[in-house]
């Protein structure tokens, strides 16, 4: 499954880089940069660690919110575009090929791990957010932005980019994992206490509260939690 959807994104990396191109020159990267500088207004350390980074859109805003930034993806040709996309900007990002299964970092490293719109690509989520805990510090924070996609049926109308072979294969994916069969961010509550989490927040408005748009527009939850 893994060598799957590295494929998969692999393959969309370049309309990926061309949609977060774009994104730089509308208001919305301006909101997410006020989002980050209240973040790191919170956050006891600078040092943080995107998880699933795709081309560095959010690793570069994070950078600029003041954040020393560690970004990872599982897909390399991800990776060779956000640092290309970053020597552009000349902001200095770390970006590393890394399953956010198995996160090649040590333990108590990180003040903050943030990700967006990747928990639900992963097999298996419970060892993910073990890893996103293991390299926190004590008191450390996580942020995850992501949507309960697993009766969504993805279509190319949202996706002008992507090509319908490529739906096709990530709508298959999609409903091969273990997440899609449970209902979110619930099951996320219950896996980040597993882990080990405390201090668990949901804002089901988040993603349109940070970018001003109505909240009957459909947007993304975000979960906050905190090692212990």
């Amino acid at each position: 499954m893994i060598n799957r959807i590295t494929a998969y994104w692999n393959d969309r990396s370049a309309s990926w880089r061309k949609e977060r191109d774009e994104a730089w020159s509308r208001p919305e990267t301006e909101r997410w940069l006020d989002f980050f500088k209240s973040v790191r207004s919170q956050v006891t350390g600078n040092k943080v660690l995107e998880v699933g980074t795709a081309t560095g859109y959010f690793a570069n805003i994070m950078t600029l919110a003041g954040f020393e930034v560690t970004a990872v993806d599982l897909s390399p040709q991800m990776i060779e575009y956000a640092n290309l996309v970053s020597q552009e900007l000349e902001l200095n990002v770390d970006y590393q090929v890394m399953d956010a299964q198995t996160l090649q970092f040590e333990a108590n490293t990180f003040d903050l791990v943030f990700t967006r719109l990747m928990t639900w690509t992963i097999p298996d989520l419970e060892k993910c957010y073990r890893e996103m805990e293991r390299v926190l510090k004590s008191g450390g924070r996580l942020i995850n932005l992501d949507a309960d996609f697993g009766k969504t049926v993805f279509s190319t109308e949202r996706h002008d980019e992507c090509p319908s072979g490529a739906i096709d294969q990530i709508n298959d994916i999609k409903s091969a994992l273990e997440i899609s069969a449970h209902q979110r961010p619930a099951k996320d509550v219950e896996l980040l206490e597993t882990v080990g989490f405390g201090a668990i927040e949901i804002d089901m408005d988040a993603q349109n509260r940070i970018l001003g748009l109505p909240f009957e527009t459909e947007g993304l939850f975000m979960l906050e939690a905190v090692k212990k």
